[in-house]
């Protein structure tokens, strides 16, 4: 999905709940009006999408057109959908003249829908008349259940899948390895994340760079991969567990503003030559190792690319956004370009990547 920085400007008053949808649908077939539904995820809304509205509301009084929600629209289509969130998806649909209310649909199914609703008439495009499929099949079952009929609209079908597949295959876009930090880069926290009990509630998303990651997923074919140095486990902190706990946690935040991470990569060791000049710290033996993979080292991009089935040299350009020394040390191990992101706005990003595109 696409990253929002703010879900307060996607606002429309003809979007309402669910329990508030179907109390307007009952009231309104009460006074004699015929309430249409169309259910679907509408993802990156489309001529067919506004369309099919249009056609559908020429067949009742009221259009309600239910949207799904993201958990779902992902489960069904995989990874990397929908391109845009709910929210979003709601609030374009919303500003079409011919929709009257929008209801965005936490459920699997579209004879949940139908069954929470009870419309006057459930509409489907031309390609599901005399279909046999369980799913529509389920449907028509439904809405005859709650006394309302099924409807087809005869418009020409437009894929919202067809038109992903033909931006992603046939408009070149360079491919870009973006090799990143958590701490202080990914989220604002910079103080061993995951040694407090509530360090749930701490985690703060770094907007700037968010933002920029979503600006890149549209421009790029991106592959994204966090490495960090996870210290605090040879601290005695918290554990490999709880490190993994933490990055989850951050990756659902992430996928929430439509960010896809490939690749999670931490090492929990600490140098012998480090712990031998800070003995005040009650260091866990086992995590003491002559060499290591922490940053500056490229130990945790080779195996993260490895676990991917890709390589570097697949790339036209590899950046390492982080915050320290040892995150410019690692662009400089791989070659790559270093974003410096302490106090970085998003404009500010913006112009660094312009700067790697004259380069290239």
């Amino acid at each position: 999905m696409m990253q929002i920085s703010s879900t307060k400007i996607y606002t429309s008053g003809k979007i309402i709940s669910l329990a508030a949808a179907a109390s307007v649908i009952r009231r309104l077939r009460q006074e004699g009006k015929t309430v249409g539904l169309c259910h679907g995820g509408f993802d990156l809304l489309h001529p067919g999408h506004v369309k099919h509205f249009e056609s559908a509301k020429k067949l009742c009084d009221v259009l309600v057109v239910s949207v799904t929600s993201d958990r779902f629209v992902e489960g069904r289509k995989g990874a990397g959908r929908p391109i845009f969130p709910d929210t979003l998806r709601a609030y374009m649909i919303a500003n079409l003249r011919m929709v009257d209310y929008v209801v965005v649909t936490d459920v699997k199914l579209g004879v949940d829908v139908i069954n929470a609703l009870k419309p006057s008439m459930y509409m489907k495009g031309p390609d599901f008349i005399g279909k046999q499929t369980p799913g529509i099949t389920s449907e028509r079952e439904a809405i005859k259940a709650v006394g309302g009929t099924m409807a087809y609209t005869d418009d020409p079908k437009l894929s919202t899948t067809e038109v992903i597949d033909y931006i992603q295959q046939k408009i070149p876009s360079k491919r870009l390895l973006v090799v990143l930090d958590r701490d202080g880069t990914l989220i604002t926290n910079d103080d061993f994340l995951g040694r407090t009990e509530d360090w749930k509630k701490k985690i703060t998303l770094n907007m700037p760079v968010v933002s920029f990651l979503s600006y890149m997923q549209t421009k790029y074919k991106t592959t994204k991969i966090v490495v960090s140095n996870q210290s605090g486990v040879a601290r005695g902190y918290f554990d490999e567990k709880k490190v993994d706990e933490v990055n989850e946690a951050v990756n659902d935040l992430l996928k929430k503003q439509g960010i896809k991470i490939d690749s999670w990569q931490y090492c929990p060791d600490v140098d012998a030559e480090f712990v031998g000049s800070h003995p005040e710290i009650a260091w866990k033996t086992s995590f003491v190792k002559k060499t290591t993979k922490r940053k500056p080292s490229p130990a945790m991009v080779t195996d993260a690319l490895f676990s991917l089935g890709k390589k570097m040299t697949e790339f036209d350009k590899v950046v390492v956004l982080g915050n320290s020394d040892d995150d410019n040390g690692l662009a400089q191990s791989i070659n790559a370009k270093w974003i410096d992101v302490r106090g970085a706005s998003y404009e500010a990003l913006l112009a660094v990547l312009g700067t790697i595109q004259t380069k290239s």
